[in-house]
C-alpha cells in the first residue's frame, strides 16, 4: 500500500509536468523487469541488498546506523587500493582478500560511533551521519592526490587489472559474481537474526533496553557487534561495486540521485527488517533506479523522478511506522487501565 500511494503521487507529479504517467511507468517497468533489463536491475540491487541487510541487523536492536554511505565509500576505496597492491596475485587468492579488506574497512568506520554509543550513550544517528561526510571527503582527497590515476587525471584510481574484475556469470551481460555473493548473504543474515542467540538478544535489546539489561543481556557489547556487522556488509558492498562494476574507485560509486547507503535505509524498513523481504525490495528499488534511465530516454521524464518516488516511499514508510507505534502505545495504555 505504501508503494502504491507513492506511485500515485508520482503519477500526479508527472501529470503536472505535462507527461503521461501510464507511458512513463510502462517504460520504467520495461527498463527494470523485462528479461533483457533484469541483469542490470540485479547489478543495481546487489549493493542495496548488502547495505540494507547490514542495516537490518543494526535496526533490529534499535541501533540507527545512518552511516552506511560512508562505510561503503571506505570499503570501495580500500578494495581499490588492495587490488592495486595485489595486482600480481592470481584472482582466486587476491579477490577474497580484497572483499575481506573492504568489509573490514566498513566495519572499522562503524566502530567509532558504536563505541561512543555503547560507552557514553552518544546518539549514533548524529555520529554516523556526520562520518558519512568525513568518509566522502577523505576518499575525495585520496582520489585527487595520492591515488589519482596519472593517465586520466580524473579523481579516480587506476583501473584494476582485468583478472581481478568480478567474473561475469551470464555471457553478453554485466551480471557478475558480486551479485551472487550479495544474494548469498540473504540466508546467512536470516539465520543470524532468526536462528541464533545473537539474533534473539538483538530483538530483546530492540524491544526494551531496560528489560534486556534486567535479563543480563550485554547491551554495550551487542551495540558494538551489531554496528560492526552492519558496517562490514556496507563496506563489502563498496568492494563488490569496485570489482564488479566500476573496476576502479571513483566518487560516483554510489548514484547521486539514489545513494546506496541512504536508499538502503528505505529498503530495510520497507522489508520490515526481514532478509527475505529485503531481497525482494532491493530488486524492486534497484529496478526503479535502473528503469528511470529508460523512462528518461523514452518518455522524456527527468531521471530525478526515481528519486522523488523513493523519497515518497520513505516518507510513507516512516509515517506508517509512526502510526503503528502510536496505535500500539494507545492499546497498551488502554490495557493497563
Amino acid at each position: 500500500m505504501t508503494i502504491g500511494i507513492a506511485f500515485l503521487l508520482g503519477a500526479a507529479i508527472i501529470v503536472l509536468a505535462g507527461r503521461n504517467p501510464a507511458t512513463a511507468y510502462y517504460w520504467m517497468f520495461r527498463g527494470a523487469f523485462f528479461p533483457s533489463a533484469l541483469p542490470e536491475t540485479l547489478i543495481r540491487a546487489a549493493p542495496l541488498l548488502l547495505v540494507s541487510l547490514g542495516l537490518a541487523v543494526a535496526f533490529t536492536a534499535k541501533i540507527w546506523n545512518i552511516g552506511a554511505e560512508g562505510q561503503l565509500y571506505i570499503g570501495g576505496m580500500l578494495a581499490a587500493i588492495t587490488g592495486l597492491m595485489l595486482k600480481d596475485l592470481p584472482a582466486p587468492l587476491a579477490m577474497p582478500i580484497i572483499f575481506l579488506v573492504a568489509g573490514l574497512g566498513g566495519a572499522a568506520w562503524a566502530f567509532l560511533p558504536a563505541f561512543l554509543r555503547a560507552k557514553y550513550e552518544i546518539n549514533e544517528i548524529i555520529t554516523t551521519l556526520m562520518l558519512n561526510y568525513v568518509a566522502i571527503y577523505l576518499v575525495s582527497y585520496l582520489l585527487n592526490n595520492p591515488f589519482k590515476d596519472p593517465l586520466s587525471q580524473f579523481p579516480e584510481t587506476q583501473t584494476l587489472p582485468e583478472h581481478l574484475w568480478a567474473p561475469i556469470l551470464v555471457p553478453g551481460t554485466r551480471l557478475h559474481l558480486g551479485v551472487f555473493i550479495a544474494f548469498l548473504f540473504v540466508p546467512l543474515v536470516f539465520f543470524l537474526l532468526r536462528r541464533t542467540g545473537f539474533g534473539l538478544k538483538l530483538e530483546v535489546l530492540g524491544a526494551n533496553s531496560k528489560a534486556a539489561k534486567y535479563a543480563g543481556v550485554p547491551s554495550a557489547l551487542l551495540i558494538v557487534q551489531a554496528m560492526l556487522v552492519s558496517g562490514f556488509l556496507a563496506g563489502l558492498a563498496g568492494g563488490i561495486e569496485v570489482l564488479g562494476v566500476q573496476h576502479k574507485m571513483r566518487l560516483g560509486i554510489s548514484p547521486p540521485m539514489s545513494p546506496y547507503g541512504f536508499t538502503g535505509i528505505a529498503v530495510a524498513l520497507l522489508g520490515f527488517l526481514n532478509p527475505l523481504l529485503i531481497a525482494l525490495t532491493s530488486v524492486f528499488l534497484g529496478g526503479v533506479i535502473n528503469g528511470s534511465m529508460t523512462m528518461h530516454r523514452m518518455a522524456g521524464i527527468p531521471v530525478g523522478m526515481a528519486g522523488i518516488i523513493q523519497a515518497l516511499i520513505i516518507i510513507f514508510i516512516l509515517a506508517s511506522y509512526f502510526v503503528e507505534e502510536s496505535l500500539l502505545q494507545r492499546v497498551l495504555r488502554g490495557w493497563k487501565r
